[in-house]
C-alpha cells in the first residue's frame, strides 16, 4: 500500500470517529413520563409534570401492583410492589418500585435476584440507558409526551 492509501484510511477513521462521538454526546431531554414494565405489560405510569401515577392491574396476580411505604431516608415519595418473573423456592418474587417526585426519578428499590443489577442502578431520571432487572423481566423507561402538533394538517 502506498502512503496515499494510509492517508485515506486514516482520514476515514477520523471522520467516522468524530461522527460517532457527536452522535453519542447528543442526549435528548429526559422524558417526563416514567413507565414500569414487566415484559411488555405496562404496570405503572408516572407523569412527573402533573405528579400523577396511573397503576394498571398486573395480569395473573390479583391485587398487584400494591402500594407500600418507601424506604425511609432514601428520597422516595411513593412505592409500589409488583410481581417479577424471577422465581425462588416459593414461586415468583416481589419487586419494589420507588418514585421520587422531587428529582423526577424512579428506581427498583428491592428485588430477590442474585446479582441485584437493577437495584444497584439506583435512581433513574431518563438519562442514559434504561433500568433493567432481566431475571424479573422488569424495566423502567422514560418517554416524552407533548401536546404540540407535529407537522401540518
Amino acid at each position: 500500500m502506498k502512503i496515499k492509501d494510509y492517508v485515506i484510511i486514516a482520514s476515514l477513521l477520523v471522520i467516522f470517529g468524530i461522527a460517532l462521538i457527536i452522535v453519542n454526546l447528543q442526549h435528548g431531554e429526559p422524558g417526563s413520563i416514567g413507565k414500569v414494565f414487566r415484559g411488555s405489560e405496562l404496570l405503572i405510569e408516572v407523569d412527573f409534570n402533573k405528579n400523577e401515577v396511573k397503576v394498571y392491574p398486573q395480569s395473573g396476580f390479583p391485587g398487584y401492583p400494591k402500594v407500600t411505604d418507601p424506604i425511609e431516608n432514601e428520597g422516595g415519595d411513593l412505592a409500589y410492589i409488583i410481581m417479577g418473573a424471577y422465581e425462588d423456592e416459593n414461586g415468583p418474587t416481589e419487586v419494589w418500585i420507588e418514585i421520587d417526585f422531587d428529582t423526577k426519578s424512579l428506581r427498583i428499590a428491592h428485588d430477590s435476584t442474585p446479582k441485584q443489577i437493577g437495584v444497584n442502578r439506583n435512581w433513574y431520571n431518563g438519562t442514559g440507558l434504561p433500568v433493567i432487572s432481566l431475571p424479573n423481566k422488569v424495566y423502567i423507561r422514560f418517554e416524552n409526551v407533548s401536546d404540540d402538533m407535529d407537522g401540518y394538517v
